[in-house]
């Protein structure tokens, strides 16, 4: 995802970039035709008036141009003088009379209805000076003068426009016209912008293509930096997290040992427990999808809290070898309400929703719950018994039944079997038992490595062990 969001990013900015760029070439592109139309429409008025005022210099005829136009229509020596013009921008030329408006000589490329012997219809004339006026009024408009004049504008012939610069000759009632097509002028003006524009938009891909290049190479640049950095982060933060689990872990089972100690027959029960519970817990994991990796690993810790209430109940209680009294048993009893509230309060004071404070008040509370509703201290039933507590359940009644204790010989892994499967359903979670049995050969080694490590034990003391069997008392004070 975070990837992604980085193409997001890289993508908007090229595409920003490349509309305000392309916003920016079309809209030179429309002040660049705008302008070129200007100078080129300007060179072409130019153009014209001095194609006009060759063609006066060079006619020899224009004293004769109030005589009567010939049968042919023109006068032979203007009409070659005219054809024989090379008019620019697909244009013609003419010459008019200004008082009849009859063609006195055309080239040959004039509009339908413009050669020598017709009259000039009355064409608009648009001069940008005012309003539109007829083309022949504006070339008889300076006759009282008597002097030669421009006039230039836009006219229509034959349906085209036409950029028209007209010269008039007043003093002989005479002008010369010269036409040249809008359509072709702007086709210049094109020709001239559009490899510009095509220009313009090339650098712009080439630009942007160069800064979405140099984006994509900055934001790897930054994103590899960053990542080194988050890793080294991250390995430092995960180093010191495991240096205070570990620290965690140790208080915790320094604290459990602790409270362990005043029973002097529980030995290595605690690393025993730990290593049951972390077995039971693995094999439920693989039918279990909310069993993971960290929740084995907090359950192991937090098992080592299961009695911690101990430290509450007297000496005489704890210490005494023979049958306890009812007020005794209920004092024993009173270990698991003892640690659910020790540990609480450790929760409140950190105000931390932590797995293992979690595991740990529900293991306190509740590893004496039974199955069947009949255990304590709350007589939880069925799954109401958190699944920590049920594990650590088992995991500590077989420890306890594969001990020895001064006062009964260990029970062999097979009678400590017989005796949870026959409690199956009614003082263990059946799921908890099927996964005991699927893994019994591992507790059976471990519980053989325990007896070994008890026999040397007893063979080193003095005293001599009780005689109780364990038919007589299969729940002993460990289980309490």
């Amino acid at each position: 995802m975070y990837i992604k969001r980085r193409q997001v990013l890289i993508a908007m900015l090229v595409m920003s970039q490349l509309g305000c760029m392309a916003f920016g070439v079309l809209w030179a592109s429309q002040w660049l035709h705008a302008a070129f139309n200007q100078i080129i429409h300007r060179s072409v008025t130019l153009q014209a008036e001095s194609l006009a005022l060759t063609i006066a210099r060079q006619s020899s005829d224009l004293a004769d141009l109030q005589q009567p136009v010939d049968a042919s229509g023109s006068k032979d020596s203007l009409q070659r003088l005219v054809e024989q013009l090379n008019v620019p921008h697909d244009g013609f030329v003419s010459i008019v009379r200004t008082a009849d408006g009859k063609v006195i000589a055309a080239t040959l490329a004039a509009p339908a209805g413009i050669k020598a012997g017709t009259a000039l219809t009355t064409e608009t004339l648009q001069t940008g000076k005012g309003s539109p006026q007829p083309l022949l009024a504006a070339l008889a408009q300076d006759k009282g003068e008597g002097k030669q004049s421009f006039v230039s504008g836009m006219s229509e012939f034959a349906g085209q426009p036409y950029a028209v610069t007209a010269l008039g000759v007043p003093q002989h009632e005479a002008a010369i016209l010269v036409a040249l097509s809008d359509a072709s002028v702007n086709r210049l003006s094109a020709e001239l912008v559009t490899p510009m524009i095509q220009v313009g938009f090339v650098l712009t891909g080439a630009v942007v293509g160069a800064t979405a290049i140099c984006t994509i190479f900055l934001v790897r640049r930054f994103d590899s930096t960053l990542l080194e950095v988050s890793s080294s982060l991250e390995r430092e933060v995960e180093r010191r997290t495991l240096g205070l689990q570990r620290s965690r872990n140790a208080v915790v089972f320094g604290l459990a040992k602790l409270a362990e100690s005043r029973d002097k027959d529980a030995g290595q029960h605690l690393e025993r427990l730990r290593t049951y519970v972390t077995i039971l817990a693995s094999e439920l994991a693989k039918h279990n999808s909310k069993i993971d990796h960290h929740y084995v690993a907090n359950l192991a810790i937090a098992s080592a809290l299961h009695d911690v209430g101990k430290m509450g109940v007297p000496d005489a209680v704890i210490l005494k070898l023979g049958k306890l009294t009812a007020a005794e048993r209920r004092a024993m009893q009173m270990h698991t309400v003892l640690g659910d509230e020790c540990l609480a309060s450790v929760e409140r004071m950190l105000g931390d929703n932590d797995q293992f404070l979690t595991f740990a008040r529900e293991v306190a509370a509740a590893h004496h719950e039974q199955w069947d509703g009949s255990g304590y201290p709350y007589g939880l039933q069925g799954k109401d018994i958190p699944l920590a507590a049920r594990i650590v359940a088992l995991a500590d009644v077989y420890d306890a039944l594969t001990s020895h204790r001064e006062y009964r010989p260990a029970a062999s892994h097979a009678e400590a079997r017989e005796w949870i499967v026959s409690h199956y359903g009614s003082q263990f979670d059946p799921e908890v038992v099927e996964a005991f049995i699927a893994r019994e050969v591992d507790f059976a080694k471990i519980s053989q490595a325990a007896a070994q490590l008890d026999e040397r034990r007893v063979a080193a003391s003095a005293q001599t062990p009780a005689t109780a069997e364990f038919e007589q008392a299969p729940a002993t004070r460990s289980t309490l």
